[in-house]
């Protein structure tokens, strides 16, 4: 009895199966970083990924035109240098776990995890509490770094607009990506101010305990980087008593 030959048309999706199949199966992760755009901030994309024990996870800088790097969170060793579209960082996992990294000079929107699954796909602990060396305590500064001064690009300041309330005056405002804003309200020798903390979106400042009467408004912002907006946005505001 002869055996049926496989036909060319056949053969090839079959062959094609044959080489792809392996490649993906133990395929390696990647993980680009994404300036900040009209799609969004800046990003890992993705975000997250799954890998497992043995396996590549690749953190990819091409194509990017500000200043990045990646860093673990806590327990593991994993940094790259502040740089413009710098070199790749690839770090091999051997242990099961959730894994967390970040951008230091973009932490609020440039943060991810890498979960490890063992041999058999079984999902990964819990992570381990971080080292007592990069725990925070109450008494801690805010850490700098002496990169950030790197970063050049300064952040938006707009939709500001300013409204009245009783003894008070309330000012909302974009901010396009994480920084300090300062408002100051000025009534001739009289001057009145508040520096919050802000994340990047809309926001809103009320600045309390005003005497009636007419005021000059200025709202200014930096970035985390200490990037100064390109210009102050000003207002003129009456409060009643």
């Amino acid at each position: 009895m002869k055996r049926a030959a496989l036909t060319p048309a056949l053969a090839l999706p079959l062959a094609a199966l044959a080489l792809a199949a392996p490649s993906a199966a133990f395929a390696d992760a990647t993980i680009q970083a994404v300036d900040e755009s009209g799609a969004g901030p800046n990003h890992w994309n993705p975000d997250t990924v799954t890998v497992k024990v043995g396996e590549t996870v690749t953190w990819s800088f091409a194509g990017t035109g500000l200043v990045h790097n990646v860093k673990s969170e806590s327990g593991w060793d994993l940094s790259s240098p502040f740089a413009v579209a710098g070199a790749a960082v690839t770090h091999v996992f051997t242990t099961p776990g959730t894994y967390k990294f970040y951008c230091q000079l973009h932490q609020s929107t440039m943060f991810g995890e890498v979960r490890v699954t063992d041999e058999t796909g079984a999902p990964p602990p819990p992570p381990p509490p971080p080292p007592l060396s990069e725990q925070s305590y109450a008494n801690d500064a805010p850490p700098v770094s002496v990169f950030e001064v790197r970063d050049k690009v300064r952040p938006r300041l707009d939709r500001v607009k300013v409204t009245r309330a009783r003894h008070a005056a309330k000012v909302r405002f974009r901010l396009s990506e994480a920084g300090k804003v300062k408002v100051t309200l000025t009534r001739g020798k009289l001057t009145k101010s508040r520096t919050v903390t802000v994340r990047r979106g809309t926001s809103t400042v009320t600045v309390s305990g005003l005497r009636p009467g007419a005021y000059r408004v200025s709202v200014t912002a930096r970035d985390l980087a200490g990037n100064r907006a390109k210009a102050a946005r000003r207002a003129r505001i009456t409060v009643r008593g």
